[in-house]
């Protein structure tokens, strides 16, 4: 092995034991940075692995956060011995699709390899990281005024710095680096203060709409650019959503589109009647409802541009992924687990400006 390694106190924190919980699951595998926990026994021999992308699909199915793990673990996982060549790992990883290897001595975990880094050593190529992300950035943000009557919305403060510039650290800090932002109001204030966006470290051009057109209908004046899966993000949304996690997610489940989905609870506070013609069929006392809610963030193939064909020149994402529907296209949902906050109503940017600390703050 020539490639860097993971630090050990790093490696401690992605392991779970066999009888952990959804909820343990997920803190390691937030705790690693890596996507995955690896489950291991007292004496850390590998028993399986839990993804990032196992956890949200058991989520979607309903499970609880206090719900064990062993229905979801991999129980042959993709493994390597300790002392394999860097060839040997990166064509283990290109055959698998996946981005790391634990890597073990005797049965146990004693490292993990990582795909960019025998990239990097080995001096392949990988097409992982030039997905584009698209920004719409062109709203008026009316519900935001007085605050918005000469500022666009996503260049307004939060924190030590314009919200755009946090919404483009989380692209920047996730791995992607083509960033296509849809500008129309005031769009001189945001373009520059991000210029090329080189000092942010990504590569941005921008899409001028001559009009609104809605929060997808910029995609048309990108077609070119949008060879290959993207994502489409509002750009006055605050989240530190895995990026990385929501495109995996969306390969892994052949998605046309995957919309990112957010569980939001409703308690009634009465008790209801269940009723069928004249009859009542049962009583449920203030049921907590729960659904799940468009959360502002999608993962697009390139294949979803061509149905926006039959729709007018503005259109939502809403839209388009009623075409894909219409089409019988697969269209799948991502629970988004992580801090996540549409910054529409002055009541948002208050919370916004109260949590940007806690969740956002550069390091020291």
């Amino acid at each position: 092995m020539t490639a860097t390694l993971m630090d050990p106190a790093k490696l401690e924190r992605t392991f779970v034991g066999p009888e952990a919980t959804l909820r343990t699951a997920i803190a390691q595998i937030d705790a690693g940075a890596i996507e995955i926990a690896l489950v291991v026994d007292r004496g850390r021999r590998l028993l399986g692995t839990v993804s990032d992308g196992d956890v949200r699909r058991a989520l979607l199915a309903g499970a609880t956060l206090d719900e064990p793990i062993g229905s979801i673990v991999h129980h042959d996982p993709i493994a390597a011995d300790a002392d394999t060549d860097d060839a040997t790992l990166l064509r283990l990883m290109t055959e698998h699709s996946v981005d790391q290897i634990p890597l073990v001595r005797d049965g146990c975990v004693v490292d993990i390899a990582f795909l960019r880094d025998l990239v990097r050593a080995t001096g392949e190529t990988t097409q992982s990281t030039g997905n584009p992300i698209v920004l719409m950035a062109g709203g008026a943000g009316t519900r935001l005024r007085p605050l918005t009557e000469h500022t666009p919305k996503p260049m307004l403060p939060v924190g030590d710095r314009p919200l755009l510039e946090t919404v483009l650290g989380q692209v920047s800090d996730a791995g992607f680096s083509r960033v296509l932002i849809a500008v129309n109001f005031h769009a001189e204030v945001i373009e520059e203060h991000f210029g090329d966006g080189s000092r942010f470290g990504v590569d941005i051009a921008y899409l001028h709409e001559s009009a609104p057109l809605g929060s997808a209908g910029a995609l048309r004046l990108a077609a070119a650019e949008l060879d290959r899966p993207f994502i489409v993000m509002n750009a006055d949304l605050l989240t530190n959503v895995k990026l990385s996690a929501l495109m995996r997610f969306h390969r892994e489940e052949h998605n046309v589109i995957t919309v990112g989905v957010r569980q939001y609870a409703l308690d009634l506070p009465y008790g209801v009647v269940e009723m069928s013609d004249a009859r009542v069929r049962g009583l449920r006392e203030k049921p907590r409802l729960s659904f799940f809610v468009n959360a502002g963030l999608y993962a697009v193939d390139p294949a979803a541009i061509s149905l926006a064909a039959s729709l007018p020149e503005r259109f939502d994402m809403t839209d388009l992924v009623d075409a894909a529907l219409a089409a019988h296209t697969r269209v799948g949902g991502f629970p988004v687990r992580e801090y996540w906050l549409d910054v529409g109503h002055l009541a948002d940017y208050d919370r916004a400006h109260h949590d940007h600390a806690t969740h956002f703050s550069l390091p020291a």
